[in-house]
């Protein structure tokens, strides 16, 4: 019904049906409810306008989404969660490769690499953290177990 030129005009979307004679207005006795009353030229007569030659709509397809996009998100999600920080390190190179291919074909899945670079060098920031701390804390366990012998 509606188009991106038209989607401004108020007057499209709140129409009274129109019966053709001035002394049918009112909503009393003499109101025609008949279907004779509600033809496609009496409701819709404002907008004949909009109307053209052809087709009303024809919608193009979306192009599609990204695989490696979305396998990078998955990694990255993965890395994170499970303590792999190596399937983050995919993720990320995951990540690169699709944006580039995004940038190249003009396909979907941009939002998706953002996210996925973002958790995948987040988690393994994040797990390089958490290794390296544990292992300095084993070293310091060690460390005291032999100093104090």
């Amino acid at each position: 019904m509606s188009s991106q030129s038209n989607w401004n005009n108020p007057d499209m979307y709140y129409q009274q049906p129109q019966s053709g004679t001035g002394s049918n207005n009112n909503y009393g006795s003499n109101a025609d409810y008949s279907g004779s009353a509600y033809t496609a030229n009496a409701v819709y007569g404002a907008n004949t306008q909009y109307a053209g030659p052809g087709p009303a709509v024809v919608y193009q397809p979306l192009p599609p989404t990204n695989s490696l996009a979305i396998i990078a998100l998955v990694t990255s999600i993965f890395g994170v969660m499970s303590g792999v920080f190596l399937a983050g390190i995919a993720g990320i190179i995951m990540g690169h490769i699709a944006r580039k291919q995004i940038q190249e074909s003009g396909e979907r899945g941009g939002g998706m690499t953002t996210a996925a670079l973002w958790v995948g060098y987040g988690g393994t920031a994040l797990w390089l953290v958490f290794w390296l701390l544990m292992i300095l804390f084993y070293l310091g366990m060690f460390a005291l177990m032999f100093a104090t012998t």
